[in-house]
């Protein structure tokens, strides 16, 4: 029981203010050893800036006291003192250099072993890293550069880089939306290696938007609001509705209800978008097709090649074989610019690398794709930019509504916005939405499935990929499902619970008798059309 075990670290009475504003206000927590803490609280309600003054990132203001063991910290600290004191974290940008491969990575966060002669022994770091990610499950090629790498697998790296830290000198395990872009199935794999280090007497503080996971693995949680604690509780005998009412206060709903109906003579005539035989370095010759008005939703495992389509229809990835028809053209696009001014929109997977420029000010990110728009006479015309930039501000109620304002300081929630809103204002026919609420609040996220349906609503075809099976159900018309590159299912969205759809994304098939991916089946057609075959 973690309940009779002591604190290995506790925080009184921490504040943090940044140009005169409060971000934390006098915050108290313990975390137990051997326990899973989880830290709640939407975007913009202190959880990062507390775990940035625990790394020793920020330094917290006067009065604040931080415990080890029982032992005060002298304050302020250094990211390498805490590490020194058995503070590890993971945080929501990983803190890998995308240009080394694995095995340099996990090198530089301990150090790089020597071989005779002084030489750097490669060989044996190669066969720790193996060993490393071999805790999570995963054989990750470790010569491998980490930037290409899905984001996924590169969130894995960062996570066994840490776990791979938590010797006998460490006492406490951060993990910051450590699960955001895993699916179901790579998240439990995650969960065993963190009960693992638990069970050996380390504190795990665990961030996540998802609560069922809290409720999964955690022991106790802590909950933020407006930078102030709200309490903290035994997660044993709650539901996602006590720690949604805790969050913001009252009750909101967490998944969307079904979608409504494919407004009449939306889905007429031919296909927005025809995809056949569409092959990339994981997707195994893909058909299928979207039309407008139509929310069609992609579900799989990591690796199932979800994100590779978004690339694919985007421009940002060249296809290996196969055929893109919009609109009924036959288009082959080089590069993302040439994506856009066909009409296609991607909100990428991680918005922070993907979706935006973190150093730029939120207008300028705002106008970018559509600065054409604002040019009179041989020059940006600055009236009509900070209008538009108005409109989309209260529009999409980006908070604070401050245009000016640094991208990359936002929460995450509102960078979220900011990226949906620029790619609105182009007026696309195609949105392909990918992970759109990843690492986003429980408010914001009711925001931005409402975004979804709204460009639906207004002719465009969207295509949502998500490794949230119940937001693939309560929004899209229909489901596609991938299982190694091929696609298994092409389905109404209302044939579908989220049994069904468990089993068709882990196994292929909707049942023993399912009509998708089973053997001897022949196939299923789905609303547009498309047969679907599993190889035997």
């Amino acid at each position: 029981m973690t309940a009779a075990r002591p604190p290995v670290v506790a925080v009184r009475e921490l504040s943090k203010t940044f140009l005169g504003q409060r971000a934390l206000d006098r915050v108290s927590l313990e975390v137990r050893a051997g326990e899973v803490h989880a830290l709640l609280g939407e975007n913009g309600s202190g959880k990062s800036t507390l775990i940035k003054c625990l790394a020793g990132y920020h330094e917290p203001d006067r009065g604040a006291v931080v415990e080890i063991d029982g032992v005060p910290m002298a304050l302020p600290y250094s990211p390498v003192r805490a590490t020194a004191a058995g503070l590890l974290f993971v945080h929501q940008d990983l803190g890998l250099i995308p240009s080394l491969t694995v095995a340099e990575n996990f090198a530089i966060g301990r150090g790089f072993d020597a071989a005779p002669a002084g030489r750097i022994d490669w060989p044996g770091i190669r066969r720790r890293a193996r060993a490393e990610l071999a805790v999570l499950g995963h054989d990750i090629p470790v010569d491998q550069p980490v930037g290409r790498l899905p984001l996924a697998e590169q969130t894995i790296v960062a996570i066994a880089r840490a776990l791979a830290g938590a010797g006998p000198g460490a006492r406490l395990l951060v993990l910051d939306e450590p699960t955001a872009a895993l699916p179901d199935a790579e998240s439990r794999r995650l969960f065993a290696a963190v009960r693992r280090v638990a069970a050996s007497g380390v504190g795990i503080g665990y961030v996540s938007h998802r609560l069922h996971e809290i409720l999964e693995i955690g022991d106790r949680a802590t909950v933020l609001r407006d930078g102030r604690l709200v309490d903290t509780v035994d997660v044993a005998g709650l539901s996602e509705r006590d720690l949604v009412r805790l969050i913001v206060g009252h009750d909101v709903d967490r998944a969307p209800s079904r979608p409504a109906p494919v407004p009449a003579g939306a889905g007429a005539g031919e296909p927005l978008l025809t995809v056949t035989g569409l092959r990339g370095e994981r997707l195994r010759g893909v058909s299928f097709a979207v039309r407008r008005g139509e929310v069609v939703g992609v579900a799989g495992m990591l690796g199932s090649g979800r994100s590779e389509l978004a690339r694919l229809l985007a421009g940002a990835q060249r296809p290996r074989g196969g055929e893109i028809r919009l609109r009924g053209r036959v288009v082959r696009h080089r590069s993302p610019r040439e994506a856009v001014r066909d009409g296609v929109a991607l909100i990428p997977e991680d918005r922070r690398r993907d979706g935006g420029f973190l150093q730029l000010p939120v207008s300028r990110n705002l106008t970018l794709p559509s600065v054409r728009r604002f040019w009179r006479r041989g020059r940006i015309s600055g009236r009509a930019e900070r209008a538009c930039v108005d409109g989309l501000l209260t529009e999409f109620r980006v908070s604070p509504a401050a245009p000016e304002r640094r991208f990359g300081v936002l929460s995450g929630g509102n960078q979220q916005k900011v990226v949906i809103a620029k790619w609105f204002a182009t007026a696309p026919d195609l949105v392909v939405f990918d992970e759109p609420v990843q690492g986003v609040d429980v408010g914001a996220r009711a925001e931005i499935f409402g975004l979804v349906s709204r460009a639906a609503e207004r002719g465009a075809g969207v295509l949502l990929i998500s490794c949230e099976l119940d937001e693939v159900l309560g929004l899209c018309h229909r489901v596609l499902v991938l299982r190694d590159g091929e696609l298994v299912a092409d389905l109404p969205g209302e044939r579908l619970d989220r049994a069904s759809l468990t089993r068709l994304v882990y196994f292929g098939t909707e049942g023993t008798t399912g009509t998708a991916g089973t053997a001897g089946t022949t196939g299923t057609t789905g609303t547009a059309g498309t047969t679907v075959e599993k190889a035997s």
